[in-house]
């Protein structure tokens, strides 16, 4: 979900678009105005330029006591890593969660505390916010997150300054691959749309701690293997990251 702000005082969001409270997806591509400068500096990551068919599988809003299990019984059965973004108070209610997705070879980021909306917000509750989360991940698994994926995709001059203080990147994703599984989209559809716009660098958004986290687990089922026999592999979202350093 695209929510970007055109001024540091936080005012109105591009286009009249209202905070959801959860995060949904990406559902238009609102550049702030800032945004090619802060992706030429790499403090907010959209794709990976790489000639290499390899992408990123990401998932928010979990861990969900029932849908994170089966996303990750998927990913285990094709041999597919993946990163996910959790909210801290859920990560906290299900620590064998993220407990396995570490001990599966997954990376776990950050998704903010409470996924509270954080227009209006003063940059002390931003940086709250991403150190409690920061703090709960690693207390978990023993990982570190280095990602950040603010809910709502809320992007703002304040909420940059705070994550480079914190030393977290802003992790978007690439708006092609946005196939909105959190709007109850088939399986079907889901996988469809992700092969169709497939392309090498991307960052794929997906959905286990939404309602229709089942129909998403049951879209990796098929678009995995697809993609796979097209010659794609499929890496967390750091190590995806780490091909564009090597060209």
């Amino acid at each position: 979900m695209f929510f970007v702000l055109r001024k540091r005082s936080v005012g109105v969001f591009l286009g009249g678009i209202l905070f959801l409270g959860i995060s949904l997806g990406a559902y238009n591509l609102a550049l702030h105005p800032n945004m090619h400068n802060w992706k030429a500096q790499k403090l907010v990551i959209t794709d990976v330029k790489t000639t290499e068919k390899a992408v990123a599988l990401t998932f928010d809003d979990g861990p969900d006591p029932v849908n994170t299990p089966v996303v990750l019984d998927v990913l285990k059965k094709h041999q597919a890593q993946a990163t996910f973004f959790v909210v801290g108070i859920r990560a906290e209610k299900q620590p064998e969660l993220l407990q396995r997705m570490a001990s599966e070879g997954h990376e776990i980021g950050n998704h903010s505390y409470s996924h509270a909306d954080f227009n209006h917000k003063k940059k002390e509750f931003y940086q709250e916010e991403i150190r409690k989360t920061n703090a709960s991940i690693e207390s978990i698994s023993g990982q570190k997150p280095r990602l950040f994926r603010p809910p709502g995709g809320y992007l703002s001059y304040d909420m940059v300054e705070v994550t480079q203080k914190e030393k977290v990147t802003i992790a978007y994703w690439t708006y092609q691959q946005d196939s909105k599984d959190w709007q109850g989209n088939s399986s079907s559809q889901i996988s469809a749309h992700i092969i169709k716009n497939i392309k090498p660098g991307q960052i794929i958004i997906l959905h286990d701690g939404y309602k229709n986290g089942l129909e998403t687990a049951r879209a990796l089922d098929k678009l995995i293997p697809e993609l796979k026999q097209q010659g794609y592999r499929f890496l967390t979202m750091s190590d995806l990251m780490l091909l564009e350093k090597q060209e």
